[in-house]
């Protein structure tokens, strides 16, 4: 075997079992040649070869990209594209399908879609499915995105068959995949900077664990706490999990809940559901918002505009982040080894929900 058909080879065995997957990066020539202990020129050869076969394909300046599968069969082009969203939130979840719809249906394409409720088996369950049925790709909410991704190789297999996959609200880290995200962290600083304007110090928050989103959002809020000279306490959080939120809205954990933000003015909570249940435990224990306690939460739905203390929130653009998901899955469609990540600024809709403090002194 000659010494760039030896190179070739492997890469080609490597592209094959995932190592290497549609879309991304392969080692740099200098790279190469250093580990096969070949000339440039050699491995110049070899690169050329598969590029030749169009697995391999060059970026001017930025290097040579895996741009199919090795073992990827010509695939029938379905003008279906798959959708896996989690739906934990009714409010959200119709704005995001009309988006996507809307772009898609002015390039003749057809959705299919899937719900995994935010586990990992129902996740692996909605890639086979999409697989099984056929789409020309996939827009994809992340599953548990804060945990190890238990469906990696799953996600390759697919990359590898030549589905290109667009990721939306949160995205695998480990990836190299296009994605459109809100800028969490931002919108984690917007709210509790709306809380310390009005002369709260005394912030707790609750956030969702297993999710970046609430990672993020807590990070944010983290920041703005203490750029302000008051960092948030351990003892004014609390976390929850997916399986947690039946049991949050039951009232399981009132007494919890109400003993961890006992010492607080003001809540950070991750979405309007949560915000709008502590609404409700607060008041069935006579505790006022926005006089006792001030909350800023996410989302700004529908819940945050009827309830009485008209939630301040920050606006989740669903519409334009299903619009921005279809745009990008078409991109990739007509360009496999293209990247994009768009990250939306967000905006907070201000209300009554909090209380101006500065008015009448630190309680």
């Amino acid at each position: 075997m000659a010494k760039y058909q030896e190179i070739s080879q492997w890469l080609h065995e490597k592209i094959e079992d995932g190592t290497f997957a549609v879309g991304e990066k392969i080692p740099s020539e200098n790279d190469l040649a250093l580990k096969f202990g070949y000339s440039r020129q050699t491995v110049r050869q070899a690169v050329s070869l598969l590029e030749s076969e169009g697995i391999l394909t060059r970026a001017q300046g930025s290097g040579t990209f895996v741009n199919r599968s090795a073992i990827q069969k010509e695939q029938c082009v379905t003008m279906r594209v798959g959708v896996i969203a989690c739906c934990p939130d009714d409010y959200i979840f119709p704005g995001i399908i009309r988006g996507i719809e809307t772009v898609l249906g002015e390039h003749h394409y057809t959705i299919l879609l899937c719900i995994t409720h935010n586990r990992q088996v129902d996740e692996e369950t909605a890639l086979r499915r999409m697989l099984v049925s056929g789409v020309d790709g996939l827009i994809v909410e992340g599953t548990k995105t804060a945990l190890p991704n238990v469906n990696e190789l799953l996600y390759r297999d697919i990359l590898n068959r030549g589905i290109p996959i667009v990721f939306f609200n949160s995205y695998y880290r480990n990836f190299r995949e296009s994605y459109v995200v809100l800028d969490d962290i931002r919108a984690g600083e917007l709210a509790a900077h709306a809380l310390i304007q009005k002369g709260h110090t005394k912030i707790g928050g609750i956030f969702k664990s297993d999710d970046m989103q609430g990672v993020r959002r807590y990070k944010g809020m983290q920041n703005a706490m203490k750029h302000a000279g008051c960092p948030p306490s351990d003892q004014c959080l609390y976390w929850y999990a997916t399986e947690d939120v039946p049991y949050l809205l039951s009232g399981t954990f009132d007494k919890v809940l109400l003993s961890r933000f006992s010492k607080v003015t003001a809540m950070v909570c991750y979405n309007d559901q949560i915000a709008v249940s502590l609404i409700r435990l607060f008041k069935q224990h006579s505790i006022c918002v926005p006089e006792d306690i001030s909350i800023v939460s996410f989302d700004n739905s529908p819940l945050a505009d009827v309830i009485s203390c008209n939630l301040t929130s920050v606006v989740y653009p669903a519409c334009e982040i299903g619009q921005h998901a279809a745009r990008l899955i078409l991109k990739k469609l007509a360009s496999p080894t293209c990247r994009d990540c768009i990250i939306l600024t967000p905006e907070l809709k201000q209300r009554s929900s909090i209380f101006d403090l500065r008015k009448t002194g630190s309680k």
